[in-house]
């Protein structure tokens, strides 16, 4: 058996994207495996922005509850074993290597080879099999009515789409009703669905794919009293209306939206949870390149935003955390981003934009990144490499105290940050 080192290496150089879409592939793929989701219990979680947090949400309040709990995310930030956890345990090495080996063996149709990502999601749903999960959570790669993971045959419990926002806008369309209606494709007959705070477009866009659904904004226009007999769905109701109690582990405005989609979650899906156990479990949850902050002497913020909606959540946030503060950002987005929107989300409280090439073959230059930002009106500096970059900031903001520091624009930037830092 090859090592998981070398696993990984095969893994990493197959193409990330195929002729075939990833829901094609996985319907063939599945069966030839056994068809390892056969019988489980699945939240399926679609959406731009906060799917990996509600993903995160759902299963630490499931864990808490007692239940045994699969969670597939992507992407990665440091190694790949992060997307697929039991009860927040990457699965080991061991296991990985061996199961990795169990689906390259499989042999598929012309045309229909695995991606990566369709690798990845193929060893995590063997892994939960052998498991015994009592619930899996799935979160989608890219969209949902192509994606992998709607390949499976086994209709989820419960289905969840968050916040929706422009990205990937040349596959999944250039308008967000266009992106919701790709993302509204992990809908099936009969299977109850959340909707998160979205714009009333997309709202009505999402409810005319499915007649029974639960949405979160309805929470505003009502008044939480004790007639709401269900706890989760009071819980849900208090999270939407930013009630004090349920403040959410995870900084960011945004995120009392998606735990209040977590809770209405867990209520549909009927998995009987204790709506008090299920919060002490969310409250435990840690989820790194979300807004996180590293450092406060001097104050270090690490975020994977790196799209308008995600760009302008940071933002906001910085703005009502340290008011009046200025940051330097240390920036590395990849070209197929809108570039400009972030630069533009962030420019009025940058003092400079410190550009980097991300270690990785979609990353913009650093040179071409800054060129753009100088074109918006803003100071920007290209580095060749990320150790000199991580310098400067770290005696920019240890010079003048008042300089905050943050990394975003990308989740795999964000990942390499956060392995320089731990390296240091």
């Amino acid at each position: 058996m090859n090592t998981y080192n070398d696993t990984v290496k095969k893994i990493e150089n197959i193409k990330r994207f195929g002729n075939k879409s990833g829901r094609e592939v996985t319907e063939r793929l599945l069966p030839r495996l056994g068809n390892p989701d056969k019988g489980m219990k699945i939240f399926h979680i679609a959406g731009t922005n906060g799917k990996g947090s509600v993903a995160m949400y759902i299963a630490a309040a499931l864990e808490a509850n007692g239940y045994k709990t699969g969670l597939f995310t992507s992407p990665h930030l440091i190694t790949i074993r992060e997307r697929i956890q039991v009860n927040r345990e990457y699965i080991s090495e061991d296991d990985f290597a061996r199961l990795a080996e169990q689906v390259l063996s499989v042999q598929m149709d012309e045309g229909y080879e695995p991606t990566f990502f369709d690798i990845c999601l193929a060893i995590a749903l063997l892994y939960f099999r052998e498991q015994e999960c009592d619930y899996v959570v799935l979160e989608t790669g890219l969209g949902g009515r192509l994606d992998s993971t709607r390949g499976i045959s086994e209709t989820p419990v419960v289905g969840v789409i968050t916040a929706i926002g422009y990205d990937h806008t040349a596959i999944l369309g250039d308008t967000l009703e266009k992106i919701a209606g790709e993302k509204a494709g992990i809908i099936r007959e009969n299977m109850p669905m959340v909707f998160a705070h979205n714009l009333p477009t997309v709202i009505r866009t999402l409810e005319s794919y499915t007649n029974g659904y639960y949405e979160c904004d309805e929470a505003y226009d009502k008044t939480v009293h004790d007639s709401v007999s269900a706890p989760l769905i009071m819980a849900s109701m208090k999270a939407q209306l930013r009630d004090p109690s349920m403040r959410p582990p995870l900084l960011g405005e945004f995120q009392y939206d998606n735990l209040a989609a977590a809770f209405a979650a867990l209520e549909f899906s009927e998995s009987y949870c204790d709506a008090e156990k299920a919060m002490e479990g969310i409250r435990s949850v840690k989820w790194p390149a979300r807004i996180q902050k590293i450092s406060d002497d001097p104050l270090f913020i690490v975020d994977g935003s790196h799209n308008p909606q995600g760009v302008k959540a940071l933002s906001d946030t910085l703005k009502k955390a340290y008011p009046g503060r200025k940051f330097v950002f240390l920036m590395a987005a990849m070209a197929d981003k809108d570039v400009r929107h972030m630069i533009g989300r962030t420019r009025s409280i940058a003092e400079m934009y410190l550009c980097v090439k991300a270690d990785n073959p979609r990353s913009l230059d650093a040179g071409a990144l800054a060129g753009m930002v100088r074109d918006a009106g803003a100071q920007a500096e290209p580095f060749g490499n990320l150790s000199d970059a991580l310098t400067l900031a770290m005696e920019l903001a240890t010079k003048n105290r008042s300089l905050g520091i943050v990394a975003f624009g990308s989740l795999y930037f964000a990942g390499e940050i956060l392995e320089n830092v731990s390296g240091n």
